[in-house]
């Protein structure tokens, strides 16, 4: 069939007329139905089947009446007149051609893929440019649905595809702006009732091509028309496999991926980057429906929201993400655990998230949650996967969800065991002068304090060997740390606790995912009750019920005075701090710097109050710090060389600092200027999962602060070996030490901004 195609396609572009210029209205009628009486002529041949010549024919007149049609429509338009004035759409209603051709069409055998190109532009030109009143015309509606029916289940061209999905695009636009309209689309095909624009969309859900990206586009737009009308949302969720299909997919494109990512070079790499998606094997299909999926939740109506949470929980998570992220090889589980992190960056609706707390909190593996099993992983001396682990909760951390933060950290922290009893009344007040942001700075190691005054004396501070770096600048971290703190109130607005310490035993400590903050609230809306009231009729409704039920966790641990797995755990690594790898700690104190951002006072002050006095067995930031610092100033100060050691990191540092922001700037635009946007990505600038990491995992700062100035276009080569240089064990431990002395500053300005925000607060 391509050689007819083509040669319809080439016939095409010479048209006779344009439909831009004048012409006369009568003529153009007139001509109008001469080129139909021809097509009749044609049409009436003896013969069983129409020969390539009657087809040419056909076909040639047919671009001329729809050249004339779209005049004639457009010349209304300008005057302002009704569509119905239209003496070319008059006629062409009056004397059923749509329904004439599409007779004609079944009855020209090899050729009826050529002849349904033509009535699909035709039927495709009709709809962007007329109005709604199309739709009221039985000689328009009734042969285009006989059209889309023929359609189904039947494999096409790729140009039959392509206009196709461009013509439902159009009529899913159109009845958005018309519902009353839908009940016309619902045909009985086969002897089953179908959604006819719908059930024609869903073999292209999982394309990846230019069609696949319009059908994805259209298939968003009917699930904007579910929430609209109910007979929609029943068909998708009840008598289409649509759901069943995008989550089978998922999962199907998550088991093509790499178990191993054998292709890391850089060693600080930690999370997908965009070349990454682009670059690895079936990474880019992955996202693009998953990020589908995300968006038609947003979207769709309450029972298919609630069928494809149910489907993603039990049909992807349990069975195809769980099993990826126990399997006993380190490496799987590296690449597996940056997998669970791309998706939690990823998802952003309420319903979806839902389900991925309840596999990370309630899901039983060998007696064990699968968040208890991820924290543990924070203890790995495997580098890349303590890497990725470290990422991952830091992805967790940035949702600012009660519920994951009560399993991490408040419900060991609430019940104050980790305080002497002493202090387990006392600890809130508030201290005015805030003196912890002076006892951080004088944990900075004196090696770096002396290489900080000498470089203020001779005017460097500020700018490095003429390089603009945020390195050093206390005003950049106090602002970075106000805003930070005034995200992550916000973000806890609508949590149950406020976590002071005093509410424990009061009340249930226990929270509910319905209140998880970052989220809009998952409380039942009148909508979403009528969905509980179609569920209820469901055979097995009890057992979904059970299944999406709000986990509740009731009680708190009072037994020990640990701080707590999580919390223990980083504090354990943080003592580890000079033998862990340079970017494990990079990576660790912009952890527990996000952690020290919660305002929640037991958070807040278990990190950055240097008077509590904890249980012997607590570990205290502060002393761990002190410890480092000692350790640091002990090794260094044994070296003849310590400043030029300290110089020598902090030159490193900033200019890994910018040439990191300049290779930052040019990949991204490389990036957008190749950048294919898919329709249902409109906010794209907004994914959270492609974000290549931040200076702020450097120095705890954003890289539009610094001045660019350093030339990017340097040798793949010496880009790699100038940002991630060999260091011997000295070099080391200076790095350490100006991290340190970095890490001190952030959080010092946390400290501090934070007690600006408390008495902001009390004036309010």
């Amino acid at each position: 069939m391509e050689w007819i195609n083509s040669f319809l396609s080439s016939k095409s572009s010479k048209s006779i007329i344009n439909p831009e210029d004048e012409c006369d209205p009568q003529a153009c009628y007139d001509s109008f139905k001469e080129h139909w009486h021809q097509v009749c002529k044609l049409f009436n041949r003896v013969q069983q089947l129409p020969s390539h010549d009657d087809v040419l024919g056909v076909v040639n007149h047919l671009e001329q009446m729809a050249t004339l049609l779209l005049y004639d429509i457009r010349r209304i338009d300008r005057l302002y007149m009704n569509q119905c004035s239209s003496q070319c759409l008059e006629y062409l209603f009056d004397e059923h051609i749509l329904d004439k051709l599409y007779e004609w069409s079944t009855r020209s055998g090899r050729y009826i893929n050529a002849i349904r190109c033509e009535q699909l532009k035709l039927y495709k030109m009709l709809v962007t440019h007329s109005r709604h009143i199309l739709l009221l015309h039985e000689t328009f509606v009734n042969p285009l649905i006989k059209l889309l029916c023929s359609m189904e289940e039947e494999v096409f061209s790729n140009e039959v595809e392509n206009l196709l999905v461009d013509l439902i695009n159009q009529l899913s636009a159109l009845l958005m702006q018309n519902v009353e309209f839908i009940d016309l689309f619902f045909q009985e095909v086969k002897k089953v009732q179908s959604f006819i624009i719908f059930s024609l969309l869903i073999p292209f859900v999982h394309r990846e091509d230019s069609i696949g990206m319009k059908a994805r586009d259209a298939l968003l737009l009917c699930m904007s028309l579910s929430k609209k009308n109910k007979r929609v949302a029943v068909y998708v969720a009840d008598d289409s496999n649509f759901s069943i299909l995008l989550i089978t997919g998922l999962g199907g494109l998550y088991s093509a991926l790499p178990n191993v990512l054998e292709d890391i070079l850089v060693p600080d790499w930690h999370r997908f980057t965009p070349d990454d998606v682009n670059e690895i094997k079936g990474l880019l299909s992955f996202v693009t429906s998953l990020e589908f999926s995300n968006a038609v939740a947003q979207v769709a109506h309450p029972l298919i929201r609630k069928q494809l949470e149910e489907l993603l929980f039990r049909g992807f998570l349990i069975p195809v993400l769980g099993p990826a992220l126990l399997q006993i090889d380190i490496y799987e589980q590296v690449a597996a655990t940056a997998y669970l992190d791309l998706i939690l960056r990823t998802l952003t609706n309420t319903g979806l998230l839902h389900a991925m707390l309840q596999f990370l909190l309630e899901v039983d593996f060998d007696g064990d949650k699968l968040l208890d099993i991820l924290v543990q992983r924070l203890r790995s001396e495997n580098r890349q996967l303590c890497l990725v682990s470290i990422a991952m909760f830091e992805s967790i951390v940035d949702l600012n969800c009660e519920d994951l933060m009560l399993e991490l950290v408040f419900k060991h922290l609430q019940p104050c065991l980790h305080l002497m009893l002493s202090q387990r009344k006392m600890f809130l007040s508030f201290d005015p002068y805030c003196q912890s942001f002076e006892k951080f700075l004088t944990l900075t190691p004196k090696c770096c304090q002396i290489v900080e005054f000498t470089s203020h004396d001779n005017g460097q501070w500020y700018s490095l060997k003429n390089k603009q770096s945020l390195y050093g600048k206390y005003f950049a971290y106090l602002c970075d740390a106000r805003n930070r703190i005034a995200q992550c109130q916000m973000a806890c607005i609508a949590w149950n606790n406020l976590y002071t310490g005093e509410d424990y035993c009061d009340n249930s400590a226990g929270t509910s995912l319905e209140r998880s903050s970052g989220y809009e609230s998952l409380n039942c809306s009148s909508e979403d009750t009528k969905t509980e009231e179609y569920w209820e009729k469901s055979s097995n409704y009890q057992h979904k019920k059970q299944l999406l039920e709000t986990p509740k966790i009731t009680c708190i641990e009072q037994s020990g005075a640990s701080a707590g797995p999580f919390l223990s755990i980083l504090m354990e690594k943080l003592r580890n701090y000079l033998s862990n790898s340079f970017y494990i700690n990079i990576h660790l104190t912009g952890l527990i710097s996000r952690l020290a951002a919660y305002p929640q006072p037991v958070l807040r002050a278990y990190l950055l109050d240097h008077s509590l006095i904890l249980q012997p067995n607590v570990p205290s930031i502060f002393e761990v710090i002190g410890i480092l610092k000692q350790q640091i100033d002990d090794y260094l100060y044994q070296r003849s060389n310590c400043l030029q050691l300290i110089k020598f990191a902090r030159d490193l540092l900033v200019d890994r600092e910018l040439m990191l922001v300049n290779q930052r700037k040019h990949n991204i635009e490389q990036h957008n200027k190749k950048l294919e946007i898919e329709p249902f990505q409109r906010n794209i600038s907004k994914r959270r999962s492609l974000g290549i990491s931040p200076i702020s995992s450097i120095f705890g700062r954003r890289p539009s602060q610094v001045d660019i100035t350093i030339p990017v276009m340097l040798s793949d080569e010496v880009q790699f070996n100038n940002i991630y240089q060999k260091f011997n064990a000295s070099q080391h431990v200076a790095l350490c030490a100006v991290l340190l002395s970095e890490w001190l500053k952030e959080l010092s300005a946390l400290a501090q901004e934070h007690t600006v925000a408390h008495f902001a607060n009390l004036l309010k």
